[in-house]
């Protein structure tokens, strides 16, 4: 029969308690943490002020803006004030800190968490919102990511978007060769990434994106850099003039100013000759025109008469200027859109349709050139052959 531990008791017969039994070795459940090895922050809030105890070692080891201040405020100071955040998003990124563990709510909660990650210099964070926030890039959100990115570094999109290998080999010495390619490394490599993302996105669903409200709120560099794009997916640039038509309405109303024709077109700026009016029907024209004159009554004039009778005028009737208009006027959009960086399984080539791909390497091929893509390619293929016979 087996004797239950605790043997004096009077259930057990009694008797006293051996003096060589075994002892409890692990605390009781409320003995109290060692201060120490714990950090407290107070986060300030508008009505109350929050207490929140994190690891000492896991923020000191983050090297982010949260272990700055507490190798800043001494080694004794266990309490630490934090200003202007929210109390949830905070616990989670102090979590996130002492786990490498976070879970999004929301493609908004993505964003405020990468601001959090911005604000405290977390920059593996701040990879890893960007690659979340690119797997779940959608048409109905796809503008409050575009603008966001405007608050975190300077806007400008890549030149030549970073590629993946196309396909990969199987020979070790191939694998070498294209291990050390080009792509997104800092978090400013990413946002630009994600940005071009972004705007592939709006190309590919130009019509569905122009028709939300949140189009009309953009600022004049945030809209210039949407309405300038080459490949905008559009049925009809009646859809381009329509929003330019309304954006120029909203932006008279903010401004406070008499939304007059011209007031509207000053608003608008260069941006009144981005649409491709000679890919239009007459029809079609003379709708836009009655919505906003976006265009002088010269320039007016000339569009007309070139949709209406297909008249050329000879170069020597127009001015360089003329000609530079008529030739972005007439120019016609691609079929297909750019890809997107490969930042997540989101944005991976494979996920896009056949002609897509094809029609991205010929504009690839054409930027690069026929003879220099051929001969390089080429000279790849041979390489990669002779590499793995001979490894």
């Amino acid at each position: 029969m087996v004797q239950p531990f605790n043997n004096h008791s009077e259930a057990n017969g009694g008797g006293d308690r051996p003096l060589n039994g075994p002892l409890p070795t692990a605390p009781p459940l409320d003995a109290p943490a060692n201060d120490d090895q714990l950090v407290e922050f107070l986060v300030l809030g508008n009505k109350e002020n929050y207490a929140v105890r994190a690891d000492r070692k896991a923020i000191l080891d983050s090297n982010t803006g949260l272990a700055q201040m507490l190798t800043g405020g001494g080694a004794g100071d266990s309490k630490h004030v934090v200003r202007g955040v929210d109390r949830d998003n905070f616990v989670t990124f102090v979590r996130y800190l002492e786990t490498k563990f976070i879970k999004f709510d929301s493609p908004t909660h993505t964003l405020e968490m990468l601001e959090l990650a911005t604000r405290y210099q977390c920059r593996q964070l701040e990879i890893h919102c960007v690659k979340e926030l690119d797997n779940n890039l959608h048409v109905d959100h796809v503008l409050e990511v575009y603008r966001a990115l405007w608050f975190y570094n300077s806007i400008a999109t890549p030149k030549a978007p970073p590629k993946e290998p196309k396909r990969r080999s199987r020979c070790p010495r191939a694998q070498k060769g294209t291990a050390g390619h080009s792509g997104p490394l800092t978090p400013e490599e990413y946002f630009a990434a994600l940005l071009a993302n972004c705007l592939q996105l709006i190309d590919m669903h130009a019509e569905e994106v122009f028709g939300q409200e949140a189009m009309l709120t953009l600022r004049f560099p945030e809209l210039e850099m949407i309405v300038k794009r080459d490949a905008l997916q559009l049925s009809s640039e009646t859809v381009l003039v329509d929003l330019l038509s309304r954006w120029s309405l909203e932006d008279c109303k903010r401004k406070h100013v008499d939304p007059t024709t011209e007031n509207r077109r000053r608003a608008l700026g260069a941006l009144c000759y981005a649409p491709r009016y000679l890919t239009m029907t007459r029809r079609e024209f003379d709708a836009a025109r009655e919505r906003i004159e976006l265009l002088d009554p010269a320039e007016s004039q000339l569009v007309g008469d070139i949709l209406t009778s297909g008249m050329r005028r000879s170069a020597s009737n127009l001015t360089p200027e003329q000609q530079a208009l008529v030739a972005r006027f007439r120019a016609p959009r691609p079929d297909f859109p750019l890809l997107p960086v490969p930042l997540s399984a989101r944005s991976q080539p494979r996920n896009y349709p056949k002609k897509m791909r094809k029609a991205a390497e010929e504009a690839e091929r054409a930027r690069d050139g026929p003879k220099k893509g051929c001969c390089n390619r080429l000279l790849l293929n041979c390489c990669s052959v002779f590499a793995c016979i001979f490894d």
